[in-house]
């Protein structure tokens, strides 16, 4: 079950990322709103699959699940680097100009690095997070406990 929460967040999210993008830098009309989400569908999709072949030690190796349950909050962490990625990849110094062959002239885009990497990111923080409810509602493990008469 979690799972499928993991996946459709991650989806949810990579898609909104990815549309954001999209209305600040290509609007052709019609054909952008019919087909950039589904494109949208298709890419997050794709990086949900390669972020989740990066991120599979973290769920088969007991050791590292175990850790990463514990560290629950570094998916936040990654996350927040990821969104000031994307941010920084729209300041004015660090854009990058593309030749938009319709208009015949060069447009201002997203600095590729950025831009992409922190929408990775994102989606490799969302779709491997795992809230904190169990371990929160797990009692806590007695040990050592001497008996007293």
């Amino acid at each position: 079950m979690t799972a499928a929460f993991q996946f459709f967040g991650a989806l949810l999210v990579g898609v909104c990322y990815y549309m954001l993008a999209m209305a600040m830098t290509v609007y052709d009309g019609i054909l952008s709103l019919v087909f950039q989400p589904i494109l949208a569908v298709i890419l997050t999709t794709l990086a949900i699959g390669m972020v989740g072949i990066v991120g599979l030690p973290i769920r088969l190796i007991r050791g590292l699940r175990s850790w990463w349950l514990d560290h629950w909050w570094i998916s936040f962490l990654i996350g927040s680097v990821a969104f000031v990625m994307m941010w920084a990849s729209w300041l004015p110094d660090l854009r990058v100009q593309v030749w938009n062959p319709d208009l015949e002239s060069h447009e201002d885009s997203f600095q590729p690095i950025l831009g992409f990497g922190g929408w990775l990111l994102t989606v490799f923080a969302v779709f491997h997070f795992f809230p904190p409810i169990k371990r929160l509602a797990e009692p806590p493990k007695r040990t050592n406990l001497k008996k007293t008469r």
